[in-house]
């Protein structure tokens, strides 16, 4: 016996605004990026200008500053410091641990309350002439801020709470190691943010001067 059941009618669904993407439309002159539905119009990047391989190279140059600054900082300048001013680096050491954890999770948080600014530095495909990663821009962002807040959480942990560093060695020494690996990983973020004058969290493209001290920040101490 076939019972009649008269259709039941879908309720209305709200109208949820959707949030801007970060996108980046060129011409031959502008940049624009569309940032929490505000449009930035800016001028292309020197760099984007180059000839492809011109881009590459510079992408490739900075990594290698990345190297070569991070092996000076670990065979010279840090045990320079720790011969000639002892009391400042026991004073830094001791609290290096708590307050990079503190900046890991503090961006890692703003890598969802401010998230399509993130993702206007997201390197988009072709970029420098190779650049084509699997994995939307939002995807790239959710889980590097995740792994910074992990990492960071880590960080300040172990450098606060009692006896948790002894009874958890590696801990402190993995999360150091996670978070350099993953410094590396959003590098190509700040390049674009260089190369192509994304904006990113500030309205305006940064000075040459401010991406340089960026990269320095980026050193890694041992």
């Amino acid at each position: 016996m076939l019972l009649n059941r008269s259709p039941r009618l879908a309720s209305p669904r709200p109208n949820v605004p959707r949030r801007n993407a970060a996108i980046v439309r060129s011409s031959s002159q502008l940049n624009e990026y569309v940032v929490n539905g505000k449009t930035i119009t800016v001028p292309r990047g020197v760099v984007q200008q180059l000839p492809e391989p011109a881009q590459a190279a510079v992408f490739a140059g900075v990594y290698a500053a990345l190297a070569v600054g991070t092996y000076a900082s670990c065979t010279y300048i840090a045990p320079a410091l720790s011969e000639h001013l002892s009391g400042l680096s026991s004073s830094f050491d001791a609290s290096r641990g708590p307050s990079l954890g503190a900046c890991f999770v503090a961006v890692g948080v703003a890598h969802f309350t401010s998230h399509d600014v993130f993702t206007s530095i997201y390197p988009r495909p072709g970029a420098w002439g190779f650049w084509n990663l699997p994995g939307s821009p939002s995807f790239h962002v959710n889980w590097t801020g995740v792994a910074e807040i992990l990492g960071g959480g880590a960080l300040i942990l172990t450098g606060l709470v009692p006896g948790l560093a002894d009874s958890f060695p590696q801990l402190q020494p993995a999360a150091g190691l996670g978070l350099f690996a993953l410094t590396l990983a959003v590098s190509p973020a700040n390049i674009y943010m260089y190369t192509h004058n994304a904006p990113g969290p500030v309205p305006e493209p940064l000075p040459w001067t401010a991406h340089f001290v960026r990269l320095l920040l980026q050193v890694r101490m041992p």
